[in-house]
């Protein structure tokens, strides 16, 4: 087996390691080629620096990529693990210790210190959720628990730095629930509501953002508002207390979820779970067949989630190693 950079005339076969070994051991969502270089190739964070591939005598059999930019979070020091691809027959501990190494050492030489696995990887794989009717969520953030390729990275020194759960809900049987009607109302009656955001009605949601200290809320939800996508509040009167959306479905039919928050003045009113059941019937009303999500294993927002009816589907580690 060698290992060398990836080139474009190597798209081919690592299309068919996506649509083969992708999907069967890592449950990618299959791609056609057009789709698989919107996705990873021909992604504007796509690096043939950073990508190799392991080839024998019958032709490539392996492949690993990864992105690096100062602009990314904690991109001065970190390199992203986007994926590792490997045919069955050449699906081993060795060949996937050789296409690590040529990552991290990559990133060592693009003078980075720690090599990552998280959601701040610019490049969003899709996957197909177990015992659903093919739904798909739209990123894989972390390696499935479930496969070699976790274990395999623990033994090569890559540390499990959290472990995140995908959750899914099917749409066609959510229904709003009279408690969360009886919950408005009593909530409405010390001044706290959730409603569309209205541009010059509703106030603060700049600032509002901005307390939550998350990159990439403070990238997508501020405009989202202010260029009239549909984004679901929280409000304390007619201030922006907490957000979630923006709200519309995805081509495959997923409820698009960005993630749900309160501000730190305006928490522990009921505004997040209020939030929530909304998000879920404005999904539905909009069109959406399913929603999907990622939280941490101990964050207590998953009560609000199985409370609504979503259901653990898989588990993913977020992976990181020193170089």
């Amino acid at each position: 087996m060698k290992i060398r950079n990836y080139t474009r005339s190597d798209a081919t076969a690592v299309l068919r390691l996506w649509n083969t070994a992708g999907a069967q051991t890592m449950g990618y969502a299959p791609q056609s080629a057009e789709g698989l270089d919107a996705l990873l190739l021909r992604h504007p964070d796509f690096s043939e620096k950073h990508s190799f591939v392991l080839t024998d005598a019958d032709g490539v059999r392996g492949f690993v990529s990864g992105v690096t930019g100062d602009a990314l979070a904690q991109g001065r020091v970190r390199g992203y693990f986007s994926c590792l691809l490997l045919d069955p027959a050449a699906d081993s501990d060795e060949n996937t210790a050789l296409l690590l190494a040529a990552l991290e050492d990559s990133f060592r030489a693009a003078g980075k210190s720690v090599a990552a696995v998280t959601c701040f990887n610019p490049v969003r794989l899709p996957w197909i959720i177990p015992s659903t009717d093919g739904h798909q969520h739209n990123n894989m953030p972390g390696i499935p628990t479930d496969t070699a390729l976790y274990r395999r990275m623990l033994a090569l020194g890559w540390v499990e730095a959290t472990t995140e759960q995908a959750m899914h809900l099917d749409l066609s049987g959510f229904q709003y629930p009279e408690k969360m009607r009886e919950k408005e109302r009593k909530m409405a009656e010390n001044g706290y509501f959730v409603d569309w955001y209205r541009e010059g009605v509703h106030q603060g949601v700049d600032e509002m953002v901005e307390s939550l200290n998350n990159s990439m809320w403070s990238e997508e939800i501020p405009p989202a508002a202010h260029n009239g996508m549909r984004l679901l509040v929280g409000l304390e009167g007619n201030t922006v207390a907490g957000f979630t959306g923006p709200v519309y479905p995805e081509p495959t039919g997923r409820g698009y979820f960005a993630g749900i928050a309160v501000g730190p003045s305006s928490q522990n009113h009921g505004l997040g779970s209020l939030l929530f059941y909304k998000l879920c019937q404005a999904e539905k009303d909009c069109g959406a067949r399913y929603m999907s999500l990622f939280t941490g294993i101990n964050n207590h927002a998953q009560n609000i989630y199985k409370s609504a009816g979503f259901e653990t589907k898989r588990y993913f580690a977020v992976m990181i190693k020193e170089l």
